[in-house]
């Protein structure tokens, strides 16, 4: 009965925690709706979507948030984008734009505040050493670029982009001409920004077009008649009309939902995604699931083991259903890039520790530990690869083909998988052995058994993806091996854990031994998954980001640590080797 009512509590905890925020704001015919703007499609990056989504990814580009805080009130990504394309003067002075960089700050004549958030009317004085700077820092080869000019790159990009997402909405006197950055304009369409296609095909025209030049009309020709409608919401909005603009998004939804029924229904199913913000929330009950553990496993307590096992099964359920929701919104299988790489492992290797905790019921709690922590770091590391924007692109051509999507990319993400479990175990049993009494004789033999299980699995998929992957190459490129640093990253791993399992069944290392090496383990699969995407050459090299170099030397030197103690001599080992 105990037993019940606990995981009767932690079930009906992880419920409330999942639907809070899901639940749309009431909205009566005094309020704009806004939750209706939200869901009428637009067309960015080769992807439809809801403007709910535009917004939410724009915004985090610019702030690294979903939301803005105006006079001590948060304001949704989607009505900060509204009071923006509809021309509402006060939206110039959102703090949106996050510049953290001193010596940036410096040279737009910006003081340091809390946030280092600023809004566009505090930065346009300075559009000119915006403008010189980005110029200067463009013409120099990638290589001699330093801080400071990926700094002010990066933020004449996010101000460019500023400027081509409304002018392709809002009448171009919005933005008076001498605020234009037209250096930063050339470099960025060299570097493949779009603007947003806001109308719709409808009437036979195949074609998804701006706004503006919708409204734009030559001599010859009439304004587009849907464009008319959305330009009147526009309107409505900044003029503060409520039912005027109500009844337009109303006639608008209506003609759009004409054209194409099924479209608007993904795109509310988007939305309600969005909201449910499920891969964060899963991390918050991850890491509650793996102090918990922490307790339970140390304690010897079976009762907190068992409600951490049943939270973690609570969140895994919404992350198995997320997974699945952006596989139907994409129309890609669950990996195309490295964000969806960090969720699908850290989904993986919560599986993992569910089955472990299972077959392993003696470790008391070990399957726990390593889904809890692996779940929450991943989930957090897909967090941060998403400021990049959408994380539902479409493919480049060359990797848009969902057989080898399905098969050698999953294939080879579970083998990631399988390392980073063998190497976590590798880490809790180097710690749990130095610092405390914990790893007895039984707990010992349990933790190896389940290194050495994992190890064989990633084995078997590492090597498996592999040849799948060289199987890909030849099919796309016309050779099965080319020597790409991705392809030497995915071989090392294959022969890093072949040698884990020779060294073992050759006893050249005892368990102890085994668990250094699966720390080892760690370090060459980060390389493999992210190490080899930040020397930017090759045909694997697709995603490159800044920020991963500084944590990957992070990690890499955490684990070259833990490799250090499991080296230490048995005698300081509180449990004794």
């Amino acid at each position: 009965m105990r037993k019940i009512i606990t995981h009767s509590i932690v079930v009906l905890f992880a419920v409330w925690f999942f639907q809070s925020g899901v639940k749309l704001p009431k909205e009566s015919d005094a309020d704009f709706h806004i939750n209706a703007f939200a869901t009428l499609p637009v067309k960015y990056d080769g992807r439809k979507k809801p403007l709910d989504t535009l917004a939410r990814n724009f915004l985090t580009i610019l702030s690294d948030k979903q939301t803005v805080r105006v006079d001590g009130k948060r304001v949704s990504a989607v009505q900060w984008m509204l009071d923006n394309i509809a021309g509402r003067p006060e939206a110039l002075d959102y703090k949106v734009f996050r510049i953290e960089n001193m010596d940036v700050l410096s040279s737009l004549g910006l003081e340091e505040r809390k946030g280092f958030r600023y809004s566009y009317r505090e930065i346009v004085p300075k559009i000119g050493n915006l403008e010189s700077a980005s110029r200067s820092a463009y013409g120099k080869a990638e290589k001699q670029r330093d801080l400071y000019d990926k700094q002010i790159i990066k933020t004449a990009n996010k101000f460019y982009l500023y400027q081509n997402i409304m002018s392709s909405f809002e009448d171009p006197t919005f933005i008076p001409k001498e605020q234009l950055m037209s250096t930063a304009q050339r470099y960025m369409q060299l570097e493949g920004f779009s603007i947003p296609l806001a109308i719709p095909p409808h009437s036979g025209d195949p074609r998804w077009r701006p706004l503006m030049s919708s409204l734009l009309a030559g001599p010859m020709t009439k304004p587009d008649p849907v464009a008319v409608k959305f330009a009147a919401m526009l309107n409505a909005y900044r003029d503060g009309n409520v039912a005027l603009f109500n009844s337009a998004v109303a006639e608008y939804e209506a003609l759009v939902r004409a054209e194409n029924p099924a479209a608007l229904k993904k795109l509310s199913f988007e939305i309600f995604y969005n909201r449910l913000g499920a891969f964060m929330k899963a991390a918050e009950l991850y890491l509650l699931v793996f102090i918990i553990s922490c307790f339970g496993w140390l304690a010897r307590k079976r009762g907190p083991i068992d409600a951490a096992l049943a939270l973690m099964v609570c969140a895994f359920i919404p992350h198995t259903f997320a997974i699945i929701a952006r596989c139907f919104l994409s129309g890609y299988p669950p990996v195309t890039n490295l964000y969806s790489s960090a969720i699908f492992i850290g989904w993986a290797a919560v599986l993992a520790g569910i089955v472990l905790e299972a077959v392993y019921r003696k470790a008391e709690g070990m399957g726990n530990l390593v889904g809890g922590i692996a779940g929450f770091v991943t989930l957090l590391i897909a967090h941060f690869l998403a400021g990049d924007g959408d994380t539902m692109e479409q493919m480049r051509a060359v990797l848009d083909t969902r057989f080898w999507l399905a098969t050698h990319v999953i294939t080879v993400t579970l083998g990631y998988m399988a390392t980073f479990v063998t190497g976590t175990l590798g880490v809790f049993y180097i710690v749990s052995g130095l610092f405390t009494k914990r790893l007895d004789e039984q707990t010992n033999e349990n933790m190896y058994r389940m290194m050495y299980g994992t190890t064989c699995f990633a084995l078997l998929l590492s090597f498996v993806g592999t040849v799948l992957g060289g199987l890909w190459a030849d099919d796309s490129w016309g050779r099965f091996w080319g020597w790409d640093p991705k392809e030497n990253g995915a071989l090392l791993i294959v022969l890093w854990t072949a040698i884990m399992l020779h060294a073992r069944t050759g006893k050249m290392v005892s368990n102890r031994g085994f668990a250094v090496m699966a720390v080892t383990g760690n370090i060459v699969t980060a390389w493999s998954w992210f190490g080899v995407n930040q020397l930017s050459v090759g045909l694997h090299s697709y995603g490159f980001t800044q920020s991963a170099t500084f944590w990957l030397l992070v990690f890499v030197g955490t684990q070259l640590a833990i490799v250090g103690l499991g080296l230490l001599p048995s005698k300081v080992w509180r449990s004794g080797q």
